[in-house]
């Protein structure tokens, strides 16, 4: 038992010091770290890139630096440190492993190795990105007096990119170009806005759409744009008209919230009956003798509600005026209690001459007394001395009249009187006769009517071509 005990305890302190040797071997090498760039693109294989700086704490040896966790080192060979030496070694750091996403931050485990020293481990933090991701790309907010859009690219790790195609679009914008930018440099670029389309859009975050090219690969991503809110009704009102009296109003939205407006127009009650509008309202209300007129429209940017009323005052005007006519008409109906119709025809006659024969019926509504009926003869015509069942009582040649007395007519008794008229002239054209007279009695009351103006058109026909 004895023996077992002391070859335990032999063992013991052999271990500790075999893990003693290996923390001398472990510290022979003083590392100190400089980060050039964490970024590694992995579509562009561009590496993280380290500058490591190492001293030689123990005998001269040779030394390789790997890692065994996806991670391809740079440089692959080995090299010499003699005892004490000092030297910078340019680390990079390709990544082989699958990522999940990018970018992706990972820290991995890499070792130095002597072939005299054994093994020394270090840990790197390392960001795995593709094209896409290279960039931190940031939009500066725009409003409604915006003439250009800034959009700031960062390169984010320590490579340098010359020459990379850009191209954008958005909803105020289209641009291509290409830039180059220093490592962990920042760039805006400036690109004119399409100021028409600013107007008419709605306030609110807007995504850019970006496509990147460098080398033989491409990468699309995006950017969020603000565009700042701002707020803006302008109304106009005009009016004018006199028997159309005409109101229009018009809000207008000259800011990029949509915004919800109404405008009310009040009528009293009379002069709704005679308004109209060029769109139908929301909504009506009464209120007392008013009436109160809502149109309601939710106005998006550059958009407006233009509300046209129209109060048509000429049709009162007309009503008025044609129940007056009616009534003037009507009273004058009733009063005139001796109705005289005028009328002529041709007469064919075998010498040629244009003759025309003029027929009058008189009608009494009530009893008259004293009629008197006169025509006038118009001029450049004679009468032909033959007249109807009734011969006039008086021609007159001097003052070209012709006149016919009768005692009096009965309700509802009609006379009819005619007579020839005739001229060896010609007559072309039209031809009017003046209106006969009717004088008589009612109820002992003298009156006066007369009666329509008859006319001819004369229209001779053309003569056939031989």
């Amino acid at each position: 038992m004895e023996m077992i005990n002391n070859k335990i305890g032999a063992g013991v302190v052999f271990l500790a010091f075999f893990i003693f040797s290996l923390g001398l071997i472990s510290s022979e090498i003083q590392l100190t770290k400089e980060t050039v760039s964490s970024v590694a693109v992995k579509d562009l294989n561009l590496p993280a890139i380290y500058n490591l700086h190492l001293k030689n704490g123990g005998d001269a040896d040779n030394f390789r630096i790997y890692s065994l966790v996806g991670i391809t080192m740079e440089p692959v060979e080995s090299f010499f440190l003699d005892a004490g030496e000092q030297k910078d070694i340019v680390l990079k750091a390709y990544p082989t492993l699958a990522v999940k996403s990018t970018p992706e931050y990972y820290s991995f485990e890499y070792k130095i190795s002597g072939e005299k020293s054994g093994i020394q481990t270090d840990n790197l933090a390392i960001t795995i990105t593709n094209l896409k991701d290279v960039f931190t790309i940031t939009a500066e907010q725009i409003t409604l007096d915006s003439q250009k859009a800034v959009i700031k690219f960062t390169n984010k790790g320590g490579h340098i990119f010359n020459d990379v195609k850009v191209e954008m679009s958005s909803a105020f914008f289209s641009d291509s170009r290409t830039i180059s930018l220093a490592a962990l440099e920042s760039k805006n670029i400036e690109i004119p806005i399409d100021t028409q389309k600013l107007t008419k859009l709605i306030a609110g975050p807007y995504v850019v759409n970006i496509k990147l090219a460098y080398g033989n690969i491409d990468a699309t991503t995006s950017a969020i744009l603000k565009f700042e809110e701002r707020p803006g009704i302008k109304t106009t009102e005009l009016l004018e008209g006199f028997l159309t009296r005409r109101y229009e109003v018009e809000k207008r939205n000259e800011g990029n919230v949509k915004t919800p407006v109404t405008v009310v127009v009040s009528k009293n009650l009379f002069s709704s009956i005679f308004t109209g509008f060029n769109i139908g309202p929301s909504r009506t209300e009464l209120s007392g003798f008013s009436k109160d007129y809502f149109f309601q429209k939710d106005l998006g940017p550059s958009e407006s509600l233009n509300v046209i009323a129209k109060t048509r005052w000429w049709i009162l005007a007309s009503i008025i005026a044609g129940i007056i006519i009616i009534w003037y008409l009507a009273d004058k109906y009733i009063k005139t209690k001796v109705v005289v119709s005028k009328k002529v025809s041709y007469v064919r006659t075998k010498g040629g001459e244009f003759a025309l024969k003029v027929s009058l019926e008189v009608k009494a509504r009530d009893f008259v007394e004293k009629l008197r009926i006169v025509d006038r003869l118009p001029p450049m015509v004679k009468v032909f001395e033959k007249f109807g069942a009734i011969a006039p009582d008086k021609i007159d040649e001097r003052s070209r009249r012709l006149e016919w007395n009768l005692a009096a007519l009965g309700k509802g008794e009609v006379r009819e009187f005619s007579y020839i008229i005739y001229s060896k002239v010609g007559v072309f054209g039209k031809f009017e006769l003046p209106s006969a007279m009717a004088l008589y009695e009612y109820l002992g009351q003298p009156k006066e009517t007369n009666s329509n103006r008859a006319f001819f058109v004369n229209e001779p026909a053309r003569k056939k071509e031989e």
